[in-house]
């Protein structure tokens, strides 16, 4: 809202009101169909750009909203903004697959340069939910203090970009670029809040989601192996309380590079963080820190659920994150991951970390967890006040960086003050080489034997 000063009065100027769709016909009333006028305003707006705006009231829409493509790229960029008044402005979608989506068979494919600000989008008939957002094929889109209700999915990117030059193939590129979700709403979904199938540059923070059928997916596993997401940030997002019919809180396939920090996850059945591969890939690069879990009391009563399902994933790191369960992570893969570093984390029932007075099951699926075969050189820590203790694929249990580890002959590589314990102890000179003290590393380190005084038993 601008306020101008003229002659001594102040008057008022509505931020967008060239492009304020009641001024194109639109009424607002939740009864009569205000798409085309809707559409009208749209299209007259992305001319030069400028901003549509919609007064409170209840638009109902039974025809898609389209986005036309735009071939303008910086420095001349016409940014098209749809601003509401929060709450007070929704748009209702009834019949329609969409509410809003990228025009097809424009002169660009691509959209360039999106806001859309304090909007809620909504299904006119609960029974026939529809879909809110299509944001596939647009570039530089930011979605901001929006609310949606009761829809079937909310924002959603799953169409794919097809070059001009090869337009018989598919899955040859992100579907959109630079992207921003913050301070949203999502409620009752009956679908994926958000679901994109591919995508570069993507920030999803401060927003909650709440009560609905599914999270945030992020790829599709039945993809090709390579990246689904390349720079992609989850922060400080609430996702609570979704259906025990549902789906994840949030389920990755194949995102390379990127954070998940500060979210706060409760009561969601079919589980919170999902990170998975697609058909030969791999999740790459992440840290998965400073997130809360509550899990259900049903979860936490078997003992083995972590919230966190990790398979196949390279180069992660996951510290500082607190759940109230008995485990942090779990996987049904024998080959979850290579070099992911676990420490600071803390969890609500230690016992059943597989230390004293954890029940059979419980320890299996500890020993399932930190037992990995030799290539892949993952690190479990557990961080204390004087120090760490930790298991290395390779090394085996260290203690503040110093190994203790069983082997059948001298090593052939260690650190200084590594401590490899002998399985088949041997009787020389009178002694029992117990095993051997690493004093130097390298090529060749050094190892010398650990022995003890050897007695006949009288």
């Amino acid at each position: 809202m601008l306020f101008v000063l003229v002659a001594g009065l102040s008057v008022i100027l509505q931020a967008g009101s060239d492009f304020n769709v009641k001024k194109f016909g639109a009424l607002g009333d939740g009864v009569a169909d205000d798409a085309p006028a809707i559409q009208k305003a749209i299209d007259a707006a992305q001319v030069k750009g400028g901003c549509v705006y919609f007064p409170a009231g209840d638009y109902r829409v039974k025809k898609t909203l389209e986005i036309g493509g735009n071939t303008a790229i910086d420095p001349n960029l016409n940014w098209l903004t749809l601003r509401g008044e929060g709450g007070g402005s929704k748009l209702l979608g009834d019949g329609v697959e969409f509410i809003l989506a990228g025009r097809s068979g424009s002169k660009s494919p691509w959209m360039h340069g999106a806001r859309i600000e304090g909007l809620t989008f909504r299904s006119f008939d609960l029974k026939n939910r529809c879909n809110a957002i299509d944001l596939s094929l647009m570039l530089r889109v930011y979605i901001t203090s929006c609310n949606f209700i009761r829809c079937k999915g909310c924002i959603i990117s799953e169409r794919e970009f097809t070059p001009y030059s090869d337009p018989g193939k598919k899955n040859r590129g992100h579907s959109i670029w630079i992207v921003r979700i913050h301070d949203c709403i999502f409620s009752a979904n009956a679908d994926w809040a958000i679901s994109i199938r591919r995508a570069f540059d993507v920030v999803i923070s401060n927003n909650s989601i709440e009560h609905g059928s599914g999270g945030i997916r992020i790829g599709f596993i039945e993809d090709a192996k390579d990246a689904a997401c390349n720079t992609l940030r989850i922060e400080n997002n609430v996702i609570e309380g979704l259906n025990a019919h549902g789906k994840a809180a949030l389920k990755l396939c194949c995102v390379v590079g990127g954070r998940i920090v500060g979210n706060y996850f409760e009561a969601n059945p079919s589980g919170d963080i999902e990170i998975t591969p697609k058909k030969g890939g791999w999740v790459r690069g992440f840290v998965i820190a400073a997130n809360s879990f509550q899990p259900t009391r049903k979860q936490q009563a078997t003992g083995v659920y972590g919230p966190i399902l990790l398979e196949k994933a390279f180069d992660v790191t996951i510290c500082n994150n607190f759940t109230t369960g008995p485990r942090l992570i779990h996987s049904g893969s024998d080959m979850w991951g290579r070099n992911v570093v676990i420490f600071g984390n803390a969890m609500g029932n230690p016992k059943s970390v597989g230390f004293d007075g954890a029940t059979e099951a419980e320890r299996k699926a500890y020993e399932q967890f930190v037992t990995f075969s030799k290539k892949n050189r993952n690190r479990f820590i557990l961080s204390g006040k004087s120090g760490h203790i930790g298991i290395d694929t390779h090394r085996g249990v260290v203690f503040n960086e110093n190994a203790i580890s069983y082997s059948d002959e001298v090593p052939k590589t260690g650190n200084p003050g590594d401590v490899v314990f002998c399985r088949k102890p041997a009787v020389k000179d009178g002694r029992v080489v117990i095993g051997w003290y690493c004093l130097t590393n390298g090529k060749s380190p050094c190892w010398c034997p650990i022995s003890i005084a050897f007695q006949n038993a009288k």
